[in-house]
């Protein structure tokens, strides 16, 4: 699956909003009630353009989850080893995401 976007925010936001919790109710509840996400299902998305500061954001949880993931995919570390900062780095995200939408 791919999707391409036509503005000037990167992917890692899209990410980012895709797969937080509030995101995720909509589709299942609004969308697609099935278990598979379609492409079809992200165009529908509402999603808010972000400030600067927003993207930064996004982008600082991305990185940060992303590089405990290739650590594991490295055999740096075990998933096991890392799986309390994982669960601090979405309890963030989707504060962060409930935030942007909450304040439209």
């Amino acid at each position: 699956m791919s999707l391409f976007t036509q503005t000037y925010i990167p992917d890692c936001y899209f990410v980012c909003m895709i797969n937080s919790r509030l995101i995720s109710f909509y589709v299942d509840n609004f969308i697609n009630n099935t278990s598979h996400f379609q492409i079809n299902d992200a165009r529908q998305l509402p999603i808010i353009i972000p400030t600067s500061e927003q993207l930064e954001k996004s982008k600082f949880l991305y990185n940060k989850a992303v590089k405990l993931k290739q650590s594991v995919f490295n055999n740096i570390v075990k998933e096991s080893d890392i799986e309390y900062e994982l669960s601090e780095i979405e309890i963030k995200l989707n504060e962060f995401v409930e935030t942007l939408y909450y304040l439209v």
